[in-house]
């Protein structure tokens, strides 16, 4: 989100530096009761933080999309909305929240908390900090856990990479294995089962026109 200005139209520098005292304890009600599906809770911390400084609270709705719900359609619907709070500020003559962008504002909180939630994002990072920092303290589980990640899939040695050509694998890989994917949708699914085999006739015809050319 770009830089924004208070409600009296002032820079914002720090969002904590905003003369609330108990902007910090808002943020929190607002994030707790989202993480725990607290609609109605939710809605109403998220209207106090917006009319306490708008910033903020769009800020922290941002961040919690991200770290709480990690879901592309409700990241996407938070920016939506924000968009949307901002253009409705814009039109408005005294600096007030409007009754449309107070609207932008719940509606985001409550799409929030109804979400179904998944923290991995934000939870791998704290591992990844946790190896790098701690790892002196716990060394034989913290690098079992480290090695988990840290292997190079054989499929990605492919025609890509310098070590899988040196390995040989040219187009035919690539069709068999490396451009292989799970969790396809019905359409591919349906395109990748004819596609797939014709292109391996193709390469196959591109391999025994080659072996032509070299007798």
């Amino acid at each position: 989100m770009e830089k924004q200005t208070d409600l009296d139209g002032k820079p914002v520098e720090d969002e904590d530096l905003l003369g609330y005292e108990d902007i910090g304890l808002i943020k929190s009600c607002l994030q707790k009761t989202i993480r725990r599906g607290m609609t109605e809770a939710a809605m109403y911390w998220a209207l106090r933080l917006a009319e306490a400084n708008s910033w903020s609270c769009w800020k922290r709705l941002s961040v919690i999309a991200d770290e709480d719900v990690g879901q592309p359609l409700e990241i996407v619907a938070v920016d939506t909305l924000y968009r949307k709070f901002m253009a409705t500020r814009k039109q408005s003559r005294d600096g007030k929240l409007s009754w449309d962008a107070k609207r932008c504002v719940v509606c985001a909180a409550k799409i929030l908390a109804e979400a179904c939630k998944d923290r991995r994002a934000d939870e791998f990072l704290e591992l990844m900090d946790a190896i790098e920092k701690d790892s002196d303290k716990m060394p034989n589980l913290l690098k079992s856990v480290k090695a988990m990640f840290d292997v190079v899939p054989d499929e990605a040695l492919d025609v890509h990479t310098v070590q899988g050509r040196k390995l040989g694998r040219g187009e035919r890989f690539w069709y068999e294995v490396s451009s292989e994917t799970e969790n396809k949708t019905t359409v591919y699914e349906k395109w990748r089962k004819w596609f797939k085999p014709l292109m391996l006739e193709i390469v196959k015809a591109k391999e025994e026109k080659k072996k032509e050319v070299k007798k």
